[in-house]
């Protein structure tokens, strides 16, 4: 059952709160990425994260669950006018840790509140994928979108990672699993038949 603290029971009594969107992406060490909302001024939650009035979150898509074993993703479309995350699209954004919650503005101060409490979670999962959509007509755009794994991503994995030292250790630095899968390789002769 979801609760809400009286805070948030009282923006959505009133029949005229305002949300804001509070994203968050964390590389795979758990260091921060970005932090972004869409509020017009920066944000400093209690959770001691401080979210960027950067008009980067362009918009959220929402999956339409229709049943519990639903495969469709939870897509975030990301401002990228002059291409700075091709860089990162280049070395790997699936994999990184994204976090999208929901805050609440207070209608007294138009302050967002601060408290998680006063938050709620839309999301918490993994970049599944990551790609551009460029459009070239009139003005023109240039839209980073990445999408979060769906809830049966543990089950059926949409896009596997490559197996290389680099790649492992991007995604966990502590992981040694693909240290040496180069080390001693060699042509290898074998017989087959009758010898």
């Amino acid at each position: 059952m979801i609760t809400f603290s009286p805070n948030v029971q009282a923006v959505m009594a009133s029949g005229n709160g305002e949300s804001v969107y509070l994203l968050r992406i964390r590389n795979g060490d758990g260091t921060l990425n970005r932090a972004t909302t869409t509020h017009y001024e920066q944000v400093t939650m209690g959770n001691g994260v401080v979210y960027e009035a950067d008009d980067y979150l362009h918009s959220v898509d929402m999956p339409n669950i229709s049943s519990t074993v639903d495969r469709e993703q939870f897509k975030i479309a990301l401002v990228d006018p002059n291409f700075l995350n091709g860089v990162d699209a280049e070395r790997g954004f699936i994999g990184k840790k994204l976090e999208l919650i929901m805050g609440f503005i207070n209608p007294v101060t138009g302050k967002v509140y601060t408290n998680m409490i006063d938050t709620f979670t839309l999301y918490k999962g993994q970049i599944d994928s990551s790609g551009f959509k460029i459009t070239t007509v009139d003005i023109g755009e240039s839209i980073f979108a990445i999408s979060g794994a769906s809830p049966m991503a543990s089950i059926e994995m949409a896009r596997n990672g490559l197996l290389t030292k680099e790649e492992t250790r991007s995604r966990n630095p502590n992981d040694s699993s693909m240290d040496q899968v180069d080390e001693g390789s060699g042509n290898a002769l074998t017989k087959w038949g009758k010898v």
